[in-house]
C-alpha cells in the first residue's frame, strides 16, 4: 500500500513538472533567448531525469549568457556544464568561450602588486537554479504542494527576470503569496541546514558588518552580515541550501561565518537599515 501511495505521488510530481515544463517552452516560442525560462527547463528536465534535454537548455542558456556579455552569469555555469557535458565538443568549446571572457587582457607592462593582488568582485547575479533546486527540495519534502510550487517557481522566473532591485529567493516569493505554512517551512529549513532561525528586528546591526558586503549583493543574493563573534561574522542568508553563496559570502568577508535564517519581510528591513547607514555615511563625508 505504501508502495503504491509512493508511486503515486512521484507521478503527481512528475505531471506537474511536466506542466511547467509545457508552460516555459511557451514561453520561449515566443522569446528564444529568456534566460529565467532556459534555466527553469533545465532544471526541470534534471530533475525528471531526461538529462540531454537539461543539457540541450544549459548550452542554449550559455550561450545567451555569452552572447550578452553576462560574464558573472556565465561563470556561474562553468561547474555545471564540465559535470553534464560528458566530454561533449560543444560543451568544452562553451567553456572556453565562458573562460576567454574572464581572461584579462595580456599586459604591457607587469601589473604593479596592489593590482595583481586585487581580489574578484562580488557576483550579483541571482542564481535562479539554487533557488529552483530549493523549491524542489520543498516539495520532496511535502512542505509544498504541487499548486504550491509551480506557483513559486513561477514567481521565481518574474522575479529573476526584475529590473528592479528585489531579492530572488523561495521565502520572499512564499511570504509574498501569504503562504500559511510560513513558518513550518522555517523550521524544516534551520533542522535541514543547520542554519537556526533569528529575528533580525530585535537586533543591532553594527556599522562594520552591515557595510561588509556590496549592498547589490546584499539584495540581490539574499545575504547579510550582521555582527561579529571573535574571528567569525554571523550572516542571514535566504536560501540556506545554496553552499555556493555561503563560499562567495565568506570570500568576500574574508573569515568564516555562522549561519543563520529568517523572514523574508525582516531581511527586507534589515536591508533598509543598512541602506540608510550608507546613506548618512555618505552624506557625513560631503
Amino acid at each position: 500500500m505504501a508502495e503504491e501511495t509512493n508511486k503515486t505521488g512521484r507521478k503527481q510530481l512528475e505531471e506537474e513538472v511536466w506542466s511547467a515544463i509545457g508552460a516555459f517552452e511557451q514561453i520561449l516560442e515566443a522569446m528564444p533567448d529568456d534566460r529565467a525560462s532556459l534555466e527553469t527547463l533545465s532544471h526541470a528536465y534534471s530533475q525528471i531525469g531526461d538529462h540531454a534535454k537539461a543539457y540541450e537548455y544549459l548550452l542554449r542558456l550559455g550561450r545567451v549568457l555569452v552572447a550578452e556579455g553576462d560574464q558573472a552569469a556565465a561563470l556561474g555555469l562553468v561547474d555545471r556544464l564540465r559535470e553534464v557535458s560528458g566530454g561533449d565538443a560543444e560543451g568544452i568549446k562553451l567553456i572556453g568561450e565562458i573562460e576567454d571572457m574572464a581572461a584579462p587582457p595580456m599586459p604591457t607592462a607587469a601589473p604593479s602588486p596592489a593590482v595583481a593582488a586585487a581580489p574578484a568582485p562580488a557576483n550579483t547575479s541571482p542564481s535562479i537554479s539554487d533557488e529552483l533546486a530549493f523549491t524542489w527540495n520543498l516539495l520532496q519534502a511535502g512542505e509544498l504542494n504541487q499548486e504550491e510550487y509551480a506557483s513559486v517557481v513561477q514567481d521565481l522566473t518574474e522575479m529573476s527576470g526584475s529590473e528592479s532591485s528585489v531579492s530572488v529567493s523561495v521565502l520572499h516569493a512564499l511570504e509574498a503569496r501569504g503562504f500559511k505554512g510560513l513558518d513550518r517551512v522555517l523550521v524544516y529549513v534551520a533542522q535541514e541546514c543547520s542554519t537556526p532561525y533569528i529575528s533580525l528586528d530585535s537586533l543591532a546591526i553594527t556599522d562594520e558588518a552591515g557595510a561588509l558586503l556590496p549592498l547589490e549583493f546584499v539584495v540581490r543574493r539574499g545575504a547579510l552580515v550582521f555582527d561579529f563573534v571573535g574571528s567569525h561574522a554571523l550572516a542571514v542568508v535566504m536560501n540556506p541550501c545554496d553552499q555556493d553563496l555561503r563560499k562567495e559570502v565568506e570570500r568576500l568577508v574574508g573569515k568564516p561565518c555562522h549561519y543563520y535564517v529568517t523572514h523574508a519581510s525582516e531581511f527586507d528591513r534589515a536591508v533598509e537599515r543598512i541602506t540608510d547607514i550608507e546613506v548618512e555615511a555618505v552624506s557625513q563625508g560631503s
